[in-house]
């Protein structure tokens, strides 16, 4: 009975001993890089969004980005995931789009969309909005990107719509300076600040609706400031500029009382079109009557893709690997050209390539110079080496006989 226990106690022993060394089963890695699945995550990505299941989409997106970050589809990946924050919509999900845009135009400043992904930018603030009588904030900061991407987009097919935008935001921007103009001028009397926000109007909203009452106001403060000759030129402009404008015949009457001329009206243009009452009524709630596109760049409301896009992304290459991108995870090592390498101006910078066509007979000459340096250099190597030899035989010696008291 013994020996049947003390087997039995060393059989389990045994079967711990093999249990403890065996190898450690690994953890399978579902992200891990595998060739060809960075499409497939991305069109996986895509079918979730099209369905509005963008924390779903958003994730596998991301794993392409981290995961593939040579990955023809990174690009895409990275505009999709902007797209679906904008898509979403609300305070947090735009501000989240507005990140990922300017990401995006950081890493891909020449990618094909990218004054459309500016533009979106601009549509983004525009969205956060409010009435005219409220923070102006987005407004100004709409209007920079727009501005910005006029500058850098001047030859794209979407500067109309950028331009007709601007005007937009604009307008907002002038009505809430008028409005603090006219609370200074009419409440308070103090005509000093009230001159300050017109000015701005009049150097910088030239396409504001109400730019004839404008002029009128600043003319108006100016007088009560005492300055009648500057307040005349104002009212000049806006007799001259702006006869048919219900504001005209009040410039008329300020140029007779201060003894000013006339001018003869420029032009037969109608009055300046304005809101009708519902129409103030909705500025003041905050419907501005902005037109801003609730697509993304990439995706559509609907969630599907665009047809423009959908032809690049058969070849999202194309895309990808335009000059001057730059991609996500930073390279340090630099490619060499073999022909600057070993050209003969090679110290100066350039490339054998473009010295132009040499005679036969300087290549000659070049390879019988290129030729006998080699054999001086072999014979120079040789003495060398000879050199080394005899130095390490004579340091050995030197060791051995010497210092044999440290054996």
């Amino acid at each position: 009975m013994k020996t049947r226990s003390g087997l039995a106690l060393l059989l389990a022993l045994s079967l711990l001993f093999l249990a403890a060394c065996g190898g450690k089963d690994k953890v399978k890695n579902e992200n891990a890089a595998i060739p060809g699945r960075d499409k497939e995550l991305y069109e996986q990505a895509y079918s979730k969004a099209k369905k509005g299941r963008y924390d779903e989409a958003r994730l596998l997106y991301n794993v392409v980005i981290t995961t593939y970050a040579d990955s023809e589809y990174l690009p895409l990946a990275k505009l999709a995931i902007a797209d679906s924050f904008y898509l979403e919509g609300g305070t947090t999900n735009l501000q989240q789009a507005i990140g990922g845009y300017k990401d995006f135009a950081q890493y891909f400043p020449t990618h094909p969309k990218i004054c459309e992904v500016k533009h979106k930018i601009a549509h983004s603030y525009m969205r956060q909005m409010g009435a005219y009588n409220r923070d102006i904030t987005n407004a100004r900061l709409a209007e920079q990107q727009l501005k910005s991407a006029l500058q850098t987009c001047q030859n794209a097919p979407n500067r109309a719509a950028l331009e007709s935008d601007l005007k937009d935001v604009q307008q907002v921007q002038a009505l809430h300076e008028q409005d603090i103009a006219k609370f200074y001028i009419y409440n308070r009397q103090a005509y000093k600040a009230g001159e300050s926000r017109l000015r701005d109007i009049i150097n910088n909203y030239k396409f504001f609706s109400y730019y004839d009452e404008s002029l009128y106001l600043l003319g108006v403060s100016l007088v009560e400031q005492e300055q009648p000759e500057e307040a005349s030129e104002y009212f000049t402009r806006l007799v001259r500029d702006y006869p048919n404008s219900e504001y005209a015949k009040k410039g008329k009457e300020y140029l007779e009382k201060l003894g000013k001329p006339v001018p003869e009206p420029s032009n037969n243009n109608p009055a300046p079109e304005r809101p009708n009452f519902m129409g103030k009524f909705g500025l003041i709630l905050g419907y501005n009557g902005l037109d801003i596109s609730r697509d993304g760049v990439l995706l559509s409301k609907k969630g599907d893709e665009k047809e423009d896009v959908k032809d690049a992304m058969k070849k999202p290459n194309e895309a990808s690997n335009n000059t001057g991108t730059r991609s996500i995870r930073a390279s340090t090592k630099t490619t060499i050209d073999n022909n600057t390498l070993f050209s003969p101006n090679a110290n100066n910078g350039q490339p054998a390539a473009q010295n132009g066509a040499t005679s036969g007979t300087e290549a000659k000459a070049s390879d019988a110079a290129a030729g006998d340096g080699k054999s001086s250099d072999k014979k120079k190597d040789k003495k060398n080496n000879k050199k080394k030899e005899e130095k390490e035989k004579k340091d050995n010696e030197k060791k051995s006989s010497g210092g044999g008291l440290f054996r």
